[in-house]
């Protein structure tokens, strides 16, 4: 039996490349393949951006709350500004725990020379998505009875 074409592989007639349909195929299928990449790239650099805004409000709110843990005498109140893109507020509020629980209403009340301060500090901005995203950290800080 005798084989056609030099190294036996090709029909008779018929050269060794490939056919239009073929190489189309082929750049359909590196086309939505590379679209997928991309879209898994950009979804992934969006989550590091929001990953990082969400870090430096985080920063900011623990910065407040740092600066008014600093000072001598805490004074009950709202204070705010601004840190383009970021607005944060702070408020300085008295504590009663017996909001809190049920335990703690029944308990008798004792007198002691301090008391617990109430500090929440909270960040908001509009993210790149779009979104308007906040941070709020609440602390407690003991502070001399009035």
């Amino acid at each position: 039996m005798a084989r056609s074409g030099a190294s036996g592989l090709c029909a008779p007639g018929r050269s060794g490349g490939f056919t239009l349909l073929e190489v189309l195929t082929a750049f359909v299928l590196f086309a939505v393949t590379l679209a997928a990449l991309l879209q898994i790239f950009s979804a992934g650099l969006r989550d590091a951006q929001l990953a990082d805004e969400y870090a430096r409000a985080v920063m900011i709110a623990q910065s407040r709350l740092d600066d008014a843990t600093a000072v001598e005498k805490l004074t009950e109140g709202r204070s705010g500004g601004d840190a383009a893109p970021f607005q944060w507020a702070l408020e300085v509020t008295p504590y009663d725990e017996r909001q809190e629980s049920d335990e703690a209403r029944a308990a008798p009340e004792f007198f002691t020379p301090v008391r617990l301060v109430r500090l929440e500090s909270t960040v908001s901005w509009r993210a790149a998505d779009g979104r308007d995203r906040n941070v709020r950290l609440v602390t407690l800080q003991f502070a001399p009875r009035p």
